[in-house]
């Protein structure tokens, strides 16, 4: 199967076609306090006809096998479906918005976004995207009273082999930055030959 960029994709979202489509793989999360654990990822990245940002929808599973049973050179998808889900762990909705000709660096174009989860958190983002590289920084975070503390976030993903390898890192619970998850995706129903 070869990705192809829809026809009718409105030209702001040029920059970001690339993340277009349903993906799957696996990760590890682990964090200060949070124990190491494999992870299995459903990622959708999708474009209403002809409008100039893209819809994000995100699931994680925590695998009933333990971290150590997630192997990063493994293509995702084939990693994903060598795991099984044990119990739904982090959800998130959101919005991508490329704003090309505004804030261009160096071949780069300004990337925004928009995010929320059901566990109280709220999150605008600002970075670059620059053919299959992106980074984006937490911009603003608001919580409802009984979110959990999280001071900063940040993302960095790129395409690689046909395949989405990406890190969140986050500073929360009064701990520094560091990586909470790393992953790597492939789109759905692709494996490697």
């Amino acid at each position: 199967m070869v990705f192809q960029i829809p026809e009718n994709l409105a030209p702001e979202c040029y920059p970001m076609a690339w993340l277009l489509g349903s993906w799957r793989g696996a990760g590890i999360l682990e964090y200060e306090g949070i124990e190491a654990s494999g992870y299995l990822h459903e990622l959708s990245i999708e474009n209403d006809e002809e409008s100039p940002y893209m819809r994000v929808t995100s699931s994680i599973w925590l695998a009933a096998e333990p971290a150590g049973a997630v192997d990063k050179e493994v293509p995702g998808e084939r990693m994903y479906q060598q795991l099984s889900k044990e119990r739904l762990w982090a959800q998130t909705t959101g919005f991508l918005r490329a704003t090309p000709g505004a804030g261009q660096h160096d071949g780069a174009t300004l990337l925004e976004a928009m995010s929320s989860t059901p566990a109280g958190h709220a999150m605008t983002w600002a970075g670059l995207i620059k053919g299959p590289q992106l980074n984006l920084q937490a911009d603003a975070i608001a919580a409802t009273p009984t979110a959990s503390t999280v001071g900063g976030a940040r993302i960095m993903a790129g395409l690689v082999e046909s395949d989405l390898f990406y890190a969140y890192d986050m500073a929360a619970f009064g701990h520094e930055m560091s990586t909470y998850m790393a992953g790597r995706l492939s789109r759905a129903g692709v494996l490697d030959g």
